[in-house]
């Protein structure tokens, strides 16, 4: 890969070395880097060198493709400026959300493109969180109250109120159970570091384990090798409900349920999967946690767990995929970095 000539003089590069955010400057037709700052270089985990040899396209993990980023690069040098925002891997194997601003740049006569590039991973966690609580509250406590609501206009017109007192009681444990969950989603939102030292076999064994006795009736499988990640507890309650949806929401004859968890060196990664051959998950659950959809109101799914486990899998920086979601089999996969060698 071949880079064009460029630099700033002395006082334009002090000036960006200094910036709070990430720039980047392109080549206007290839879109190869030719200067990137402190930032940047922390942003994307690579030195400046080396920024200069790869394709940036490469370390995302979006479908952003090199003939749509030059595209956009050629949009930008042509004085139409472009935004987007998209993720990222570092060589830690670190996911994180940037946004990338283009703007044209003329440097003694040559054309070439800056970009402004900005970690902006904590302001999507509180953007899901934001559509996570809209949700609960514009559907699930909505509902609840409706019935509350309606039980008490059914009391001033019977007397016997029994069942509609089991309705409202119903409702009312329901509302309490929401609330809860709303603090508990909010309080993943602090930060906390992932400093434990984690045997990810261990981790699925143990939860497999839970499940094994208690569920008979379904063939179990687990696989994998020692593999280590720094992760607090909230990890294992992800995987603990990426396994709990696969056994209640499923019939369990001829269930298979598969746990595995397997070492990507390369990109010093660690998938974990689990794979069951039960029914697909409805789109209407999947769309707006993984495809970033706004659900229809009137056509809203109940369960919420799945946002629950893409925020702690966030929390980690990795990413949660639904790799497949078939009458045959759904998998689902969590990736998230190694540990830091020790």
């Amino acid at each position: 890969m071949t880079t064009s000539s460029f630099e700033f003089d002395d006082e334009a590069d002090q000036f960006y070395s200094t910036l709070e955010v990430g720039v980047t400057v392109h080549d206007s037709t290839s879109g190869d880097i030719c200067y990137a700052n402190e930032y940047a270089e922390d942003v994307y985990g690579y030195p400046a060198e080396k920024l200069r040899t790869i394709d940036i396209v490469d370390v995302g993990t979006d479908s952003l493709s090199k003939s749509k980023f030059i595209k956009q690069i050629r949009a930008a040098a042509a004085g139409h400026p472009q935004q987007f925002e998209w993720r990222v891997t570092r060589p830690s194997g670190e996911i994180l959300w940037i946004e990338m601003r283009l703007s044209e740049l003329s440097v003694e006569d040559q054309s070439y493109v800056i970009a402004v590039i900005q970690n902006i991973d904590e302001y999507k966690m509180k953007l899901r969180h934001f559509h996570l609580l809209n949700r609960i509250v514009r559907h699930n406590f909505r509902n609840k109250l409706q019935i509350v609501s309606g039980g008490f206009s059914q009391i001033d017109r019977q007397y016997d109120g029994t069942k509609v007192f089991d309705q409202m009681r119903r409702a009312i444990t329901e509302l309490v159970r929401l609330t809860n969950w709303v603090n508990k989603i909010t309080s993943l939102t602090d930060d906390e570091e992932n400093t434990d030292r984690v045997n990810v076999q261990t981790m699925l064994e143990t939860e497999v384990e839970k499940y094994k006795s208690n569920y008979p009736d379904i063939n179990w499988e687990l696989a994998g090798e020692d593999v280590y990640i720094d992760a607090n507890p909230l990890l294992q309650k992800a995987v603990h409900e990426l396994i709990d949806n696969a056994v209640r929401h499923n019939p369990h004859e001829d269930l298979d349920i598969t746990v595995s968890a397997s070492e990507n060196v390369a990109d010093q990664q660690i998938d974990i999967r689990i794979i069951d051959t039960g029914d697909p998950i409805p789109d209407i659950e999947v769309a707006p946690l993984l495809h970033n959809e706004e659900p229809d109101q009137l056509k809203h799914g109940s369960k919420i767990g799945l946002w629950e486990v893409q925020t702690i899998v966030n929390r980690h920086q990795g990413i949660l995929k639904l790799a497949e979601n078939s009458t045959d089999r759904t998998v689902i996969e969590i990736t998230v970095p190694l540990a830091d060698p020790k």
